[in-house]
């Protein structure tokens, strides 16, 4: 992988993204709406060499809603590289954040790729809210410290309903926005402030 393709794998761990162990071997897998084929195929593309097909629709019926959903699906090869981020991402099948996240996390375009899968404005307020709910408050609370480390954004933890997500106030979001934006695509341009 490049160096350009490690930072979007990233991004994709903290977001939407996730591996898939099938014995030894280990993929990406990456599965969005449709309204997000641009994304899928922006994905496809700075992936080459890793991903074998195109991104595919697959359609799934709801076991209790009987409602049929459509998605875009594309996954990477199996790889020795990705098994090394299984070990460092994964305990017990399930995503973590790594305690070294701040050693890992500096790249723009990861914080960017992890804001277009994961990210939003929040319509009442001149704030951005990372969707960080999936993982513990102590593994928030590392990133909180790495956005702030390694990007000065002095983010906090914020409670919504019963779920904890990572928060940018109105300064740190805008500069949060301007830093990701040269490389949110046009799609998702209405997220940032």
């Amino acid at each position: 992988m490049t160096k350009r393709q490690k930072s979007i794998v990233l991004g994709l761990l903290l977001g939407d993204g996730h591996l898939e162990k099938n014995g030894k071997a280990v993929r990406l897998r990456i599965d969005q709406g449709l309204s997000h084929k641009d994304y899928v195929n922006w994905l496809h593309n700075e992936l080459t060499g890793l991903i074998p097909s195109k991104p595919r629709i697959i359609r799934q019926r709801d076991k209790r809603t009987k409602k049929v959903y459509s998605r875009l699906h594309v996954s990477t090869y199996s790889c020795e590289e990705l098994k090394n981020w299984w070990d460092i991402f994964y305990a017990n099948r399930k995503k973590v954040i790594p305690s070294n996240i701040a050693d890992m996390l500096k790249s723009d375009i990861s914080l960017a790729v992890w804001f277009m899968d994961d990210g939003y404005k929040r319509n009442d307020c001149a704030a951005i809210r990372l969707n960080t709910d999936a993982f513990s408050i102590d593994e928030q609370s590392m990133l909180v410290r790495c956005l702030g480390k390694n990007f000065k954004i002095m983010a906090r933890i914020h409670k919504k309903g019963k779920w904890f997500n990572i928060y940018l106030p109105k300064g740190e979001a805008k500069k949060f926005s301007d830093l990701i934006k040269p490389y949110i695509l046009p799609s998702f341009r209405y997220k940032l402030l």
